[in-house]
């Protein structure tokens, strides 16, 4: 068990929490999780997280100009042409990052881009967006006696924000393949306040190729409806009626089988799901990489490993970002092909509908657990897929009729809730 801080950066600091099996970067700007990695069947470490690095310098943004660029979690989401805007104190363009935290509250955003001026534009984004908009500083990191776990404790610096205060701990435990997060929010505003909440996780090259396989707990999708097709190239057709992944309708007609990725395909499509929280014990998804023998899983509780505290996570969305975009900064020029190779999972207390999924009462403090893990399997038949998961105290298990992948781990985030009792307080 290893937990230490180092400069990735001249000015960005991280801190890395690892052990024998996984090892995991936490970014100090952002809060994001920009490495996981583990060791493949050939010897070498994979990070399956994606780096969200487009092709622009920090001076391509004018603070007092507009520009044609998207943001991409929102251009993914809505098919908005919203402008980007330069961050005066960080010198940098604003971008959704991956593997973030979203709060946002739909009250603040205005739906029309081109009624934006700079510094509605400004608002519109950081209300979206606000957990990784803004600096998150380091509180505390340090080692657990009693588990041998390491963990660092996050909060948000945007001391401007009056409505909520965001703290997130994350935790790497002995012999385990997994990384644990609880992301607390606090309404420290003296009215109750709507809002929305969830988790992102996005991961790309070089974990992600084509022959990788796709698995989810949700069985019944929905194409996302409000994207702009002069902004994205799709594939998946518009049915309104639910479908599997295995059959998958397509705007050519007839289905394909999406939990096979085929690779680079220049499309990029939007999926949303409705959660079971009752029946399934776990949101969850996965990707298998046949060639490294490397098996991804990101998975979040339900009912039954819920306290009062957490949030009902009822939504999931997918977004299968194969090239589809062809305008900066996913190519270099208009028209040129897309650099993107990705996919995208989340779990929301909404739909990314226009109304705020919840009310937090003044002072009442809510909590999001969820937990991704990167582990090596034996069997290559794993490599096809397995059709359950199961969840015990202390294993998640991944079965293929005769085969299996057993993940030591706290499928019921025991653990991290107690760490998270002792550590998180709010001033």
């Amino acid at each position: 068990m290893d937990i230490r801080r180092v400069r990735i950066k001249d000015d960005e600091m991280a801190t890395v929490l690892s052990n024998d099996l996984i090892r995991a970067v936490v970014q100090d700007y952002n809060g994001r999780l920009i490495e996981l990695s583990a060791m493949n069947i050939h010897g070498g470490w994979v990070n399956c997280n994606k780096l969200h690095r487009f092709p622009f310098s920090k001076d391509t943004v004018d603070q007092n100009s507009k520009h044609n660029f998207s943001d991409p979690l929102l251009d993914k989401l809505y098919g908005y042409q919203v402008q980007l805007v330069k961050n005066e104190e960080e010198n940098n363009e604003k971008e959704s990052s991956p593997n973030l935290n979203n709060i946002f509250n739909y009250d603040e955003l205005l739906t029309k881009s081109d009624k934006l001026n700079r510094d509605e534009n400004d608002e519109y984004i950081k209300a979206l967006f606000e957990t990784n908009r803004v600096k998150w500083v380091v509180q505390r990191y340090g080692s657990d006696e009693a588990t041998g776990g390491v963990w660092v404790l996050s909060k948000n610096s945007d001391f401007r924000n009056t409505i909520w205060a965001t703290k997130r701990l994350d935790v790497i435990l002995p012999n385990q393949p997994v990384i644990y997060s609880a992301l607390y929010i606090k309404n420290i505003s003296d009215q109750a306040v709507k809002l929305n909440i969830g988790f992102d996780n996005t991961i790309a090259a070089p974990f992600l190729e084509s022959n990788c396989v796709l698995n989810t707990g949700a069985k019944q999708w929905y194409k996302f409806e409000d994207v702009d097709s002069n902004l994205i190239n799709e594939r998946l057709a518009n049915t309104n009626k639910p479908f599997s992944l295995d059959k998958a309708p397509l705007i050519t007609g007839g289905n394909c089988d999406i939990r096979n990725i085929s690779g680079i395909i220049g499309s990029t499509d939007v999926l949303y799901a409705k959660n079971d929280l009752e029946k399934n014990s776990h949101i969850w998804f996965s990707v298998i990489n046949p060639r490294y023998q490397l098996l991804y899983l990101t998975f979040a509780p339900g009912k039954e490993v819920m306290d009062d505290i957490d949030l009902d996570l009822d939504y999931s969305t997918m977004v299968l970002d194969y090239g589809g975009r062809n305008q900066p900064p996913w190519s270099l020029y208009q028209g040129g092909p897309s650099n993107e190779f990705s996919m995208h999972f989340g779990a929301n207390t909404s739909n990314f509908g226009k109304e705020n999924s919840i009310e937090m009462k003044p002072q009442e403090i809510k909590r999001v657990l969820y937990a991704r893990s990167l582990t090596t399997y034996d069997n290559p038949r794993i490599g096809n897929n397995f059709s359950s998961f199961e969840s015990f105290n202390h294993n998640i298990v991944l079965k293929r009729t005769k085969s299996n992948v057993v993940i030591p781990s706290d499928p019921k985030f025991k653990i991290i809730k107690k760490f998270g009792d002792n550590l998180v307080k709010f001033d």
